[in-house]
């Protein structure tokens, strides 16, 4: 693999598994503030907590084919296996890669790219210059991007294939690469 391509890829950044980071953080933390003032109970009286003595008596009361404990051990495993899902599963593209130019010699070739927000801003921005349009707004992912577009006219079909011309033209002028899918929805809002 090339210094360059390995590079191209390096930029094509995907969000983070915060969410299921942030979970099992909380969840660990809780679990061992809980453990901590059981701990401290234990050593300045000498007696465990009542709610942990209870849970401690109940919990050694159980055998290993109750039903409470398969319930248990499947919640736990299912859990397990959502969160591992999370953090494995690849997200959505969060950016895309600019063209870079040709002149450029292969060893001092820098790729840059843009933030699906940016893109977003770049195709309202394009769109809202076409005349009939009142108001726009856009979202995007890494291959597609959608405009929403508010008008007096009634001449919608027109007003979207204009939309959506004149995106996909802003952001091949920008030297996107591929160029997203872009689709433009019109709706007629009263005078």
């Amino acid at each position: 693999m090339s210094r360059t391509n390995a590079r191209s890829r390096g930029l094509r950044r995907r969000p983070s598994r915060t969410i299921p980071a942030v979970v099992v953080a909380i969840v660990l933390l809780v679990i061992g503030i809980l453990v901590a003032i059981a701990a401290i109970t234990r050593l300045s009286d000498g007696t465990w907590p009542s709610p942990v003595a209870k849970a401690a008596s109940s919990v050694a009361a159980l055998t290993w084919d109750s039903s409470a404990t398969l319930i248990g051990a499947g919640l736990l495993v299912v859990l397990g296996l959502v969160l591992l899902t999370a953090g494995l599963k690849r997200g959505a593209l969060r950016t895309a890669r600019l063209a870079a130019s040709t002149q450029d010699s292969a060893a001092d070739r820098t790729d840059f790219v843009i933030s699906s927000r940016a893109m977003a801003h770049l195709a309202a921005a394009g769109a809202d210059r076409i005349d009939g349009v009142d108001k726009v707004s856009a979202s995007a992912s890494g291959r597609r991007v959608r405009v929403k577009v508010a008008t007096t006219s009634e001449r919608t079909d027109e007003i979207r294939s204009r939309v959506t011309q004149r995106v996909t033209d802003t952001f091949t002028a920008a030297g996107l690469d591929p160029v997203p899918r872009v689709t433009a929805t019109v709706r007629t809002k009263g005078i």
